[in-house]
């Protein structure tokens, strides 16, 4: 499940929760092009998984591993 929302430090954020045992992917078409990352908190925290997903400008696909919750922010 993809949950979009603001932030007034960020122009969006994005929460992708998979409860899945395994890699999940969401393609957003309307986010191709954007500048997005994982949020900072959780790119600099002490959980490796969370640090393996990522997203793909060129696709605009989320990639989020299994029971995992992640937070992208775009600047």
């Amino acid at each position: 499940m993809v949950l979009k929302g603001s932030d007034p430090h960020w122009k969006s954020i994005t929460v992708v929760f998979n409860a899945t045992p395994g890699t999940q992917t969401q393609h957003i078409t309307a986010d191709q092009g954007a500048s997005i990352a994982l949020h900072p908190v959780q790119a600099g925290g002490s959980d490796p998984v969370v640090k393996q997903a990522s997203f793909d400008a060129g696709t605009g696909t989320f990639s989020v591993p299994g029971r995992t919750v992640a937070v992208f922010a775009q600047s």
